[in-house]
């Protein structure tokens, strides 16, 4: 296999796929990047076996042929050469002869028969989403997802396509995080599918175009195409809990607020919370919310904030980390919370069909 592609153009793509790869101790073929070099395009391929992402790149392809090498020193190598052409020249022992200038290296790779074939989507329906459209929802939920790796489906993401529309959720048992898009598909595709965290954190990196998204689901395997880049991951099988019922059903007050100021408020405050107190007192009163943290022995923080609320105080108390995350993801000027009081679960929500359900903290 001989061929001949621009620096850049490489280096883009071996940054698309190295982040795949299997763990030290793996067989090794799982810590290298196939590369197959045919017809005017170079094809780019990881795996860790439960995701795979492959990428496109026109090049020049001087002799036809396919193996595969160490992805990590490949994409070292080629970030030190200097732009311009590079010269990959694998010969019959899989020994690449790669060239960039004066630059020169011989890499031992493996052959292709080795590595692990790609998944296939044959008759599989295309749900099309918009690349911008689709990360943005990741955005606004993403956060949410449990980090216990013994909670294996909370640590994934639920996409609901059901009702034409588009729904992820994201929960770890103390908040929830749902957004929801509008989506044309016919009736007889509603399904619902959990995200594993590292195909979630991985669209994230990779949806970047202004093109639509093509997303098919076969048994337990879905893939994602995006402009020259195709990424197949394993499903998470189990059921996702049912989120729905932890929305509350009725709400007595309604609090307007700008995002910014209780953001803000909300990080001078947390100055003084600590790992083992991380908790920050929200009191809406007539006007005003007062955000106030304290940390024995250490100090207290106080702040206010302008809000539309004429009712009775109400005192609740949160995590002001599990707050931040829900006024970041969103980008209204204002928000709205709802409460009933300050030991029910609370509700952040904002013009576009997204809200968070926040479980208050019972300190004693």
């Amino acid at each position: 296999m001989k061929f001949k592609i621009i620096r850049t153009k490489f280096l883009e793509g071996l940054k698309s796929v190295q982040n795949i790869v299997a763990g030290k101790g793996s067989v090794p073929v799982l810590q290298n990047v196939l590369l197959e070099a045919k017809n005017g395009a170079l094809k780019m391929v990881t795996t860790d076996l439960d995701i795979s992402i492959m990428v496109n790149l026109d090049c020049d392809v001087i002799e036809s042929g396919e193996t595969t090498l160490p992805v990590k020193i490949l994409f070292n190598a080629i970030t030190k050469v200097c732009d311009g052409e590079v010269e990959v020249d694998v010969d019959s022992r899989e020994r690449a002869s790669i060239t960039a200038g004066k630059a020169k290296y011989k890499i031992a790779g493996l052959p292709a028969s080795e590595f692990p074939k790609l998944p296939t989507d044959e008759d599989a329906f295309g749900y099309k989403v918009a690349q911008a459209s689709f990360k943005e929802m990741l955005r606004k939920v993403s956060y949410a997802a449990s980090q216990d790796d013994t909670r294996r489906t909370l640590k994934g993401v639920l996409v609901s396509l059901k009702d034409s529309k588009i729904t992820m959720v994201a929960t770890d048992g103390r908040r929830l995080a749902m957004v929801e898009n509008e989506l044309e598909f016919p009736k007889q595709e509603e399904r619902d599918i959990v995200l594993p965290s590292k195909a979630v954190g991985e669209l994230q990196r990779s949806l970047n175009g202004d093109n639509d998204l093509t997303l098919t689901v076969q048994k337990s395997q879905i893939c994602f195409k995006l402009d020259n880049i195709i990424i197949y991951s394993k499903l998470i099988e189990d059921v996702y809990p049912n989120y729905k019922q932890v929305i509350p059903k009725e709400i007595q007050q309604n609090i307007a607020v700008d995002r910014q100021l209780l953001l803000d408020a909300l990080e001078r405050a947390s100055v003084m919370t600590m790992d083992e107190a991380h908790s920050t007192k929200l009191s809406f009163d007539n006007g005003i919310l007062t955000v106030a943290s304290a940390a024995s022995d250490i100090g207290e923080a106080k702040d206010e904030v302008p809000i539309k609320y004429a009712g009775e105080k109400i005192e609740i108390i949160f995590n002001p980390s599990y707050v931040m995350d829900a006024l970041r993801a969103i980008d209204d000027d204002e928000v709205t919370i709802n409460l009933n009081d300050g030991h029910s679960p609370a509700v952040i929500r904002c013009s576009i069909p997204f809200l968070y359900v926040l479980m208050p903290l019972r300190i004693s």
